[in-house]
């Protein structure tokens, strides 16, 4: 396979040099501009479907190319549409340029706007009827990487469950008195007022505090006002017992020199580990400047040794153009909590409806005034082929990222590369990070001969690497010291419970509606004992399988046999589609000693697990041409599918936008779900591998 550099004063002369060397069937792999002009590197068609015939399995010194040609090949049209304007032809219809324009004039930036049409499938790019497809495709790719709270109900948001301290930050105007006051006042219809504290820290603004005590006073909750130069700590006695505390902070520009001061003030050493800084940001503003506001708060908070990840989107009423905001957010990786309008308290604050918000920035009227043809094709220019080698940046990106944010996932590469596992998969069972411990069925899923491996979870509930095969020579013995909780896809035997019990081990354990237990004396099916006996817990707001779902938990106490150890069993549903019915169901056993807390961070971890057998199988289906033994396959197969599962239920805004390139990559559109992440996870790797081969090569050509 041979990738040819052409160079040329322009674009025109090198795409000409293409064209009379390699034909108008050339593929374009790549093209920039250059301090000489401009460089374009090419391959020819046949070229390219002599590498797609090739069935050779890749290695390090040998890549796999027939994939990225596959790709290659499925982008001939926006190479041809090339050639047909540079000879003067009428160009097929471009979507590309439509969705640009659209994006352009709805508020995104030129390199956000860029970056998401050249990932466009070709399938949807030259036709008018495709259109509507495109733009819905669009909108998909924009709610990936947006990281953000449920859409559900009030009563759901995680903001209003934070322990600690929540201030508010942002530039003068932006709302965040009001958005206190907002806030305060649903936090005490959920909670009372006794467990509030409200602070301020504006003693610049005439009238400010005044307007916060109003407020204080009609909730009936304490305030009280930092004094300018004070911090956190001088308020230590007041904050003593209260569970939440909101700190509405004085306004100040992104450019204010004191800006770093008032915000090292928000610093408390007692609270440090529970404070939680929200930055505000204004729908109506131009994207230039909340990118420049975003960007300089998140940097010294960062210096003062504090973390801007959370963001309120206000002023919506006020704005014409939505996309600059939502820009912002993507770029910076913030995590929408919450979008307010108007001055209404409580009523003008709600959790983000971030699929309509999308949708209402993708309708402004598209004219020439606003954006001009020419500035379409000067970026035109920057705008490549939704292939490969085109998308190396995207390919890098997403490497780095699955290598900073995935413990060991260099292991795992490395693991493929080879073909064999890590000696100390095997020695060491289980990582550091450890906090649970999933143990999988002792039988295959039907269809399948192969178990499914065990998994660590960390404290987020988010599975670890390595997983751990089954072994019929040496059993993973369950020991206590590993983790202090042991979820089970099955119901252990009693004696074994009784053990954990012995040792005051939290375990978790999944149950059929018909399995008994015992109450009082009497014998009850799990079915009929939540129906009689049942006490509702909370409800929450959790993701699942590409969609946010509310759990709804019911415990009921009860005993096991024959050892009368007490026990609780838990039956949930999952709400939140188009039925009033729930969407699933499920019981499990937990030990007695399991609280609110535990309950709900157990049974999400299980339901989020359910995927794993799935995709651990699917994982194995792919990696059938590597020809593994049955245990290395097996062990790379549940790797792949951890790292699937890790990718889509971390709630860091950081995965959002990793999730979003990841389903452009795979080329699927809906959910984000593991069965569209796991192959492109597995494409990244290949890819990345290829690309610098390739890159070696292109360069050898120079």
């Amino acid at each position: 396979m041979t990738i040819r550099r052409f160079r040329a004063a322009s674009h025109k002369d090198a795409m000409r040099k293409v064209r009379d060397a390699l034909g108008e069937d050339a593929v374009i792999v790549s093209s920039r501009k250059t301090a000489q002009g401009a460089e374009v590197f090419a391959i020819s068609e046949a070229d390219l479907a002599q590498s797609q015939d090739a069935d050779e399995v890749p290695s390090p010194a040998s890549p796999d190319f027939s994939g990225i040609a596959q790709q290659l090949l499925s982008d001939m049209q926006d190479m041809r549409a090339m050639l047909h304007q540079q000879q003067g032809e009428k160009a097929p219809d471009d979507n590309r340029k439509r969705l640009y324009r659209q994006l352009r004039a709805g508020g995104y930036s030129d390199a956000l706007s860029r970056q998401l049409v050249a990932l466009l499938p070709s399938a949807l790019n030259h036709s008018n009827k495709t259109y509507p497809e495109a733009l819905k495709w669009l909108q998909q790719q924009i709610v990936a990487r947006i990281s953000h709270q449920s859409e559900m109900r009030v009563n759901d948001w995680e903001l209003l469950q934070h322990q600690g301290v929540m201030a508010f930050v942002g530039p003068t105007g932006v709302g965040k008195t009001t958005t206190t006051a907002k806030l305060a006042a649903n936090y005490v219809m959920q909670h009372g007022n006794d467990s509030l504290l409200l602070v301020t820290t504006d003693s610049y603004r005439i009238g400010a505090q005044q307007q916060l005590a109003i407020y204080a006073e009609l909730l009936d909750v304490q305030m009280h006002a930092l004094a300018d130069g004070d911090t956190l700590d001088s308020l230590a006695e007041k904050m003593h017992g209260k569970r939440l505390v909101l700190v509405d902070t004085v306004g100040m520009s992104q450019r204010d020199q004191r800006l770093a001061q008032k915000i090292a003030a928000l610093g408390s050493a007692e609270h440090r580990d529970s404070t939680r800084l929200v930055l505000l940001l204004n729908a109506a503003a131009q994207q230039e400047t909340l990118d420049e506001v975003a960007r300089i708060y998140q940097r010294i908070a960062r210096e003062s040794d504090l973390i801007i990840h959370d963001c309120i989107l206000t002023k919506l009423d006020e704005t014409a153009r939505m996309g600059g905001v939502l820009d912002t957010v993507i770029r910076h990786k913030l995590t929408v909590q919450a979008t307010a309008s108007g001055q209404r308290v409580p009523e003008d604050i709600r959790v983000p409806d971030i699929e309509q918000l999308v949708a209402d920035s993708l309708t402004a009227e598209v004219s020439s005034s606003q954006l001009a043809e020419s500035e379409w094709e000067q970026a035109s220019e920057k705008l490549e082929p939704s292939q490969v080698f085109a998308h190396g940046h995207l390919i890098q990106s997403n490497m780095q990222a699955l290598r900073q944010q995935i413990p060991h996932f260099d292991e795992l590469v490395q693991a493929l590369k080879l073909k064999q596992l890590p000696d100390h998969w095997a020695n060491t069972a289980f990582p550091d990070e450890l906090n649970m411990i999933r143990w999988a069925a002792p039988q295959p899923l039907q269809g399948w001969s192969h178990l499914t491996p065990h998994l660590g979870l960390n404290k987020r509930g988010l599975p670890l690497l390595p997983p751990v095969l089954h072994s019929a020579e040496n059993p993973v013995l369950v020991d206590m010291a590993l983790a202090p909780v042991q979820l089970f896809d099955y119901l252990p035997q009693p004696e074994l419970l009784d053990i954990f019990s012995q040792h005051q081990t939290g375990w978790l354990a999944t149950l059929n509606l018909n399995h008994k237990v015992q109450f009082q004396g009497q014998p009850f099916t799990v079915n009929g004992l939540v129906k009689k006996h049942g006490i509702p817990l909370s409800k929450h707001t959790i993701l699942y399988r590409g969609e946010r779902r509310r759990l709804e938990l019911t415990i009921a106490a009860a005993e096991t046999e024959p050892s009368q150890q007490l026990v609780q069993v838990i039956y949930g549903e999952l709400h939140g589609g188009p039925s009033k019915n729930p969407v699933q169901r499920r019981y499990w056993l937990a030990d007695g000693n399991c609280t609110a807390e535990q309950v709900v961070e157990r049974t999400r971890a299980m339901l989020q697990l359910e995927e794993f057998a799935r995709l651990t199988r699917l994982a194995w289906r792919s990696l059938g041409k590597y020809e593994l033994d049955s245990r290395t396959q097996l062990g790379l197969a549940g790797a792949l599918a951890a790292v699937a599962l890790h990718v889509e239920y971390h709630a860091a805004a950081q995965f959002a936008g990793l999730r979003g390139e990841l389903l452009s990559i795979s080329g699927k559109r809906g959910r984000v779900q593991g069965d569209k992440l796991l192959p492109a996870i597995l494409h990244v790797i290949h890819a990345y591998d290829s690309l610098v081969v390739a890159g070696r090569e292109v360069e050898a050509q120079g």
